[in-house]
């Protein structure tokens, strides 16, 4: 009969994945005891479910664990635009939406630390932004297997077929090309909330 009392384990390189650390600031964090581990016969790191969620808390780093993630009722979006005007329509338009909780963000390295905190269910992604844009973002998101399905929706000036083209090819599933209306934003948001949104690999873009 199965143990009901297994405990779950992890390794280096999968808890560094889930508090949105490198795997090498996890090995400093065993190496100087902030983090409790035990050496498998094979010399191989493992650790406890309970010590990385004890861990996380202890230390305020961003963590929700996977249970908690499905029973969630809200559905999370997450704006990213440098323009605050931007942000701002935004929440206008959004903020009748049942049940839907929007966070706004100013840059893509913000982005980066929401998307380990809050696990969005939706990116709303300006393209155009300084010091990191919407392409390098997309190519950080797609490499992290937490987050490479997660829908994005593209807003952007960008409207020419090349530009949607790498746009798709970063995974972009849709393109909301600025300025757009309140209905078309809604609607976009709808579609994916019921799993009716687009495909990453499909040409779905809005003209």
């Amino acid at each position: 009969m199965a143990d009901s009392q297994t405990k779950k384990l992890y390794t280096t390189h999968e808890v560094a994945k889930l508090i949105g650390v490198t795997p090498i600031t996890v090995i400093r964090w065993i190496e100087s005891g902030k983090f409790k581990c035990f050496t498998t016969v094979g010399g191989h790191r493992r650790i406890e479910h309970e010590e990385l969620v004890k861990f996380a808390h202890n230390y305020n780093l961003p963590w929700q664990e996977e249970e908690a993630l499905e029973k969630r009722k809200e559905y999370v979006v997450l704006a990213v635009d440098d323009d605050s005007s931007i942000l701002e329509v935004l929440h206008d338009m959004l903020s009748d939406l049942p049940n839907l909780k929007l966070i706004e963000v100013s840059n893509a390295f913000l982005a980066g630390a929401k998307l380990v905190e809050e696990r969005p269910d939706l990116i709303l992604l300006d393209f155009l932004m300084p010091e990191l844009d919407g392409f390098e973002f997309c190519r950080f998101m797609r490499e992290d297997p937490r987050f490479k399905e997660v829908p994005i929706v593209a807003m952007t000036g960008l409207s020419s077929q090349e530009d949607k083209a790498r746009m798709r090819e970063v995974g972009v599933h849709d393109i909301l090309t600025k300025p757009f209306s309140s209905d078309s934003l809604i609607e976009k948001v709808e579609q994916f909330r019921n799993g009716k949104g687009g495909s990453a690999s499909q040409d779905r873009a809005s003209a």
